[in-house]
């Protein structure tokens, strides 16, 4: 009987520490996420987006969204995650009484990188994740 939780045990350890290592930051096309129909996203169309830097004001607000990375490719969990942390950007432009969400841009680990094509997603064997910012107009 200690035999087998001992099995079980080293096979759990294995488990998390080779299928929990990060593959790395991903980047990745905003144009294909938005037309992922896999991704199943939510989007208001009355709430606009608006990516990259645009040099506008406004109230800055964060999204991180995560989403399993199990028997799903880099797109789609990524995609995913990305929709998801949009649709969050959303809600909240609609609890302020705002029409868009501008100067969108991806903030992994608090580091900005901005582009009005590309986003980054962090992606792991278990898991994927998008953080995003964007201002609330």
């Amino acid at each position: 009987m200690l035999k087998s939780y001992s099995i079980i045990l080293l096979t759990l350890l294995v488990f998390i520490f080779t299928g929990c290592s990060a593959k790395g930051i991903q980047r990745l096309s905003i144009q294909k996420a938005l037309a992922d129909t896999r991704a199943n996203g939510n989007l208001d169309p009355n709430i606009k987006l608006y990516f990259g830097d645009k040099g506008h004001s406004g109230k800055l607000w964060t999204s991180n969204k995560k989403t399993n990375n199990v028997n799903k490719d880099i797109d789609e969990g990524c995609n995913r995650a990305f929709i998801s942390a949009l649709i969050s950007l959303q809600d909240r432009a609609k609890k302020e009484g705002a029409t868009s969400v501008v100067d969108i841009h991806s903030y992994y680990k608090r580091k900005k990188f901005s582009s009005p094509t590309t986003y980054e997603c962090a992606v792991g064997a278990i898991m994927s994740g998008v953080t995003l910012r964007g201002r609330v107009k």
